[in-house]
């Protein structure tokens, strides 16, 4: 069964996920990463949860799933270790119309969450269709090799470009084009490599003249501060 790729906003949106063991421990911290607002409902919980729920990080029924408890939600998790209760999630699930993750039926999942990492803003995802999430976790480990933590910084220097670019008064087709040639010219290496001279000049070259290069670099190294050491 093919999937359709997609990231989800799930910013202050309601997630259930009914189980607190590992697997729950694990898409709960993935939600909070998203900013979900996370609702979880067992009698028992990972010592981990406890701690986020004392933070008031996340909200904890504590007691078996009932029926109605997905009512307003966005996404669920269906993540106990009982068949009948798994069942029972996902019955409620299609009627209500929440998408649902049923830890012990990927086949029968609504979505399924691949492997991924993030750098910033950016999200490097793997998925096999549920085929090998060994491969899946394989390929993302030597990923997360070659993508080190300062494309995050990358990430955020082609984004303030971009917005750059939209606010003046050249026209947007050739802004991708624009985008592509900075990538071929090595700012992404200039950046990594914190050579802030080379990066100015590349930029004062490529960017229209009502852009200011100059104050451009002083903005993205004044946020990124450690950079600059």
């Amino acid at each position: 069964m093919p999937f359709y790729p997609v990231n989800l906003q799930i910013t202050k949106r309601l997630c259930v996920v009914i189980g607190g063991g590992a697997v729950a421990l694990r898409k709960i911290r993935a939600l909070l990463d998203a900013e979900g607002r996370v609702r979880v409902i067992s009698p028992i919980i990972a010592a981990e949860l406890t701690i986020l729920v004392d933070e008031g990080k996340i909200e904890w029924l504590q007691r078996g799933y009932v029926e109605g408890d997905l009512k307003g939600a966005f996404l669920a998790f269906a993540a106990t270790n009982d068949k009948d209760v798994q069942l029972r999630i996902k019955k409620e699930a299609a009627k209500t119309s929440v998408i649902l993750n049923s830890a012990d039926d990927p086949g029968g999942s609504d979505f399924h969450v691949p492997a991924h990492f993030r750098r910033g803003k950016m999200l490097i995802s793997i998925s096999t269709g549920g085929g090998s999430p060994t491969l899946a976790k394989k390929i993302r480990e030597q990923l997360e090799k070659e993508i080190g933590p300062e494309y995050e910084s990358v990430v955020d220097l082609l984004a303030l470009i971009r917005v750059r670019l939209l606010d003046g008064e050249d026209e947007a087709s050739g802004h991708a084009d624009l985008l592509r040639r900075l990538l071929q010219m090595g700012i992404v290496d200039l950046l990594v490599k914190a050579d802030w001279f080379e990066l100015q000049m590349l930029l004062l070259r490529e960017l229209p003249a009502e852009i200011d290069a100059v104050a451009l670099v002083r903005q993205f190294l004044q946020k990124h501060d450690t950079l600059k050491h």
